[in-house]
């Protein structure tokens, strides 16, 4: 999305178009910016960029563009629809760029410039999780650091951000002049140099000097001591730098390092003062990566309480380092992103150090980029490895390798695919470490436990994208509290806790105990309210310092007594009051009952007073939703006089934060809004729907007319039916009733409607009038799958349901997925 709309006119003004054709009446502005049709998600508010490449011709996929409704164009030709408008130019990647680094020069706040050779994206999400809940931060999407993803990320800078983060990656000589006029860093950030790209550059010093031009008018942040040659040159080129490490000139100085399990700890010197800091991360590329961005939030200005807090967030980025653990018999560590020598030795120190299982394995792929050295240099990777984990636990991968003779190895990924036995790797933690084009990601579902390719896909950016979009109209200050009973909607627990916790929100919420006890367990920090604790679990919610809503006398008094008995001092509660929903709560006549008990007993802390409204998002009950807030805010008077205390007070759901954002008070709770589903008929919202459901077609067959599908003869073919069955049921949530025609889901980007009754495992579609549907083609049932959308509301509203039921009814047998951006 555009930072700030754009109209075609000051498009092509910025862009320097040569001519614009503007054959349109009305001036709609443009939001969104697409090089690939199958990303185009709002045709009419898209400007579509025709890209030449040496691979692709973005003008021939035009035409796509105007039937998917893009009404706006950069092109190199002119085009042939009246209705359109364009802006003409000589090359379209330039004028892009002109146009960004036209709009970067319209903000400014600082912007951090990162460039390396490893460790770019890592460094930037690091920081960026470090800085978000200090300051609004905007940065480079996933690793679009090219000539075109600079371009992209730049166009992205809106007025409400203080700062930008944004990469910028070369592979050859005079590529940096002009990312560098695009970006004007006023802080750079140089990540680890290494081999990567070698074979672009006469030699280190060359790609040096290359990357170094990006810092021609910025303050430089440097891991120094593990760089020498790097150090020497900026002193002798006279660049401003800060440093960390462990000698005497390091702005953030290292004076003691120790590792134990996964947790680095440090002492650290910064501005003559001493500090503790553990990082949750092993490896020595973690540990520069997480200095590196720690040193940065320090320069800006963050205090060092708050660093202290968020790099216990620190996770790694997808792709990048990412530990698999659920298969007790099998860990897998995906660093299937990029193939470097440094980053490869890195990944065998961090698997060495991994003891879950008494076997290791490394799957490792050709290196690309390195040039004339390239067999040389895998040729050391090897027998280093072999050093370290024996040769018989390698598998190699691609052509250079194979020329080497190693005992375990294959010419691609496909025959691997094709020779994996999973008893193989049983007790075993496995590195997969190799050059994305190979695709060693493609292992995982083989050694995973979960071998179901039925998925559901979580994205934790839209996950945070909504939780700002919903609070974005609230007044300053106000507090979140976030449901994520019912494992989050569906959408899984700690995963979906850690991604709240990460952006900052204030409370958790779950329904009972044992919900609560597993976001413990699985480290979550965040206060935790249970909002239905049962008598019995009482003692278990002091012990895991988790704190219950309290909404009836006999539950107070129950609670009181147990705390006292554990001895654990203050305990925190919540208290319910009952306004209208019917359900749970204290009512007006109970009031002087609660306010007895809790000043005879000063241990127990009120920590908020809450109500719920019924009816918040129907505007024809307006008037009895206005009737609970102002018998809430009575009632709440009445305990805080009582007590003489101000708990915090909440009373908006999602609808109401949607509706009524004034009486948002202390603290809003989001639910349903947070997943993307919108509670409020009409009324248009920022939200998306975080999660998307896949299946994969097992079987198609063809039929003549008049053969019955299914169970219970419910439908015959009326013609001659291509009929694809696929791996998913009510089992595992889709609801029976969408059976015989009554939903489509989406093969290939065309609606296929259910044929027959939805089984237990499995349904039918039609796909007659789909091209070239074959075994293995992946089903979308609901979400997004490239430009095509199937809304969640579409199949609840076959089913004569609510999105809240679809969601939560996914079976755990369904494997979750989870992606960032």
């Amino acid at each position: 999305m555009l930072g700030i709309p754009y109209t075609i006119q000051e498009i092509a003004q910025a862009g320097l178009a040569r001519d614009l054709f503007q054959g349109r009446a009305e001036i709609t502005p443009v939001r969104e910016v697409a090089f690939d049709t199958r990303l185009i998600s709002k045709g009419a508010e898209t400007l579509f960029v025709a890209i030449k490449s040496p691979h692709r011709d973005g003008h021939a996929y035009v035409r796509q563009a105007y039937e998917q409704g893009v009404r706006y164009f950069l092109t190199e030709q002119k085009l042939p629809y009246p209705d359109i408008g364009y802006a003409l130019c000589d090359n379209t990647l330039e004028s892009l760029q002109a146009w960004a680094a036209a709009h970067r020069m319209r903000f400014d706040y600082p912007v951090v410039g990162i460039t390396g050779s490893n460790g770019k994206t890592i460094v930037k999400e690091w920081l960026a999780t470090l800085l978000e809940w200090f300051m609004p931060v905007v940065k480079s999407p996933m690793s679009y650091n090219s000539q075109l993803g600079v371009a992209i990320s730049l166009l992205n800078l809106h007025p409400q951000a203080r700062l930008a983060l944004i990469e910028a990656g070369i592979s050859r000589a005079g590529e940096m002049d002009l990312l560098a006029e695009m970006i004007r860093p006023q802080i750079g950030i140089l990540t680890h140099m290494g081999d990567a790209h070698a074979d672009g550059f006469h030699s280190f010093a060359d790609k040096l000097q290359e990357k170094l031009k990006l810092f021609a008018q910025a303050e430089v942040i440097l891991c120094g001591d593990w760089q020498p040659a790097v150090t020497t040159v900026l002193d002798q080129q006279g660049y401003k730098v800060r440093y960390v490490g462990t000698t005497a000139r390091c702005d953030l100085r290292i004076l003691q390092h120790t590792r134990r399990d996964d947790t680095q700890h440090l002492t650290l010197t910064w501005d003559q003062q001493t500090y503790i800091l553990d990082l949750p991360l092993a490896g020595q590329a973690h540990l520069e990566n997480a200095l590196l961005a720690v040193l940065a939030a320090l320069h800006l200005g963050m205090s060092w309480d708050a660093v202290q807090e968020r790099v216990a967030l620190l996770t790694p980025v997808e792709m990048r380092t990412e530990m698999i653990t659920d298969n007790p018999e099998i860990t897998i560590i995906n660093d299937s992103y990029n193939s470097d020598p440094d980053a490869i030795r890195n990944a065998l120190h961090l698997l060495v150090s991994t003891q879950r299982h008494p076997r290791r394995w490394l799957i490792l792929s050709d290196i690309l980029h390195q040039g004339d050295r390239q067999e040389a240099v895998q040729r050391d990777i090897l027998h280093q490895a072999a050093s370290m984990i024996g040769t018989g636990q390698i598998i190699t991968v691609g052509p250079v390798f194979g020329r080497m003779g190693h005992p375990h190895h294959y010419p691609d990924t496909d025959a691997l695919l094709r020779s994996i036995r999973y008893p193989d790797f049983v007790d075993s933690t496995v590195l997969l470490k190799g050059a994305r084009a190979f695709g060693l990601e493609r292992v995982i579902p083989l050694l995973n436990r979960k071998l179901n390719a039925t998925r559901f896909q979580i994205n934790l950016q839209a996950l945070t994208d909504n939780l700002r979009a919903l609070t974005a109209g609230l007044p300053e200050g106000i507090r979140t509290m976030c449901m994520v009973k019912a494992a989050s909607y569906g959408s899984g627990t700690w995963e979906i806790a850690q991604a709240l916790e990460k952006a900052g929100v204030t409370y958790l919420a779950v329904a009972y105990a044992s919900e609560g006890i597993e976001l413990r367990q699985a480290g979550i920090r965040l206060p935790i309210m249970v909002m239905n604790p049962d008598p019995g679990s009482l003692e278990t919610l002091v012990q895991f310092a988790i704190e219950p809503e309290i909404s009836n006398p006999d539950l107070l008094h129950r609670f009181v007594r147990t705390a006292r008995l554990a001895g654990a001092g203050p305990c925190r509660i919540h208290l319910k009051l009952e306004t209208g929903m019917g359900r749970l709560g204290f009512t007006h006549s109970e009031l002087p009952e609660v306010m007895a008990v809790i000043s005879r007993h000063p241990d127990i802390e009120v920590v908020s007073v809450m109500s719920h409204l019924a009816a918040a998002d129907d505007p024809a009950e307006d008037v009895f939703t206005l009737g609970q807030i102002h018998q809430f805010q009575s009632m709440y008077q009445v305990l805080a006089d009582g007590l003489g205390i101000q708990p915090w007070r909440h009373i908006l759901n999602t609808a109401g934060v949607l509706r009524f954002p004034a009486y948002a008070m202390d603290m809003v709770r989001l639910g349903v809004g947070l997943y993307g589903i919108n509670p409020v008929a009409g009324l248009d919202t920022p939200l998306q729907e975080i999660g998307s459901l896949f299946a994969t077609i097992t079987q198609v067959h063809t039929w003549e007319a008049g053969v019955s599908i299914g169970y219970g003869r419910s439908q015959l073919t009326q013609r001659r039916t291509q009929v694809a069955t696929i791996p998913i049921g009510y089992a595992d949530g889709i609801p029976r009733a969408v059976g015989n025609g009554r939903v489509s889901f989406g093969v290939r980007g065309y609606p296929a409607p259910t044929i027959g009754r939805i089984c237990m495992d499995m349904l039918m579609l039609d796909v007659t009038d789909i091209p070239d549907v074959r075994p293995g083609d992946e089903v979308l049932i609901f979400g997004q799958q490239g430009e095509h959308r199937i809304s969640v509301t579409q199949l609840a509203t076959a089913a004569d349901t609510i999105p809240y039921e679809i969601l939560v009814r996914i079976s755990p047998r369904v494997r979750r997925v989870y992606v960032r951006e």
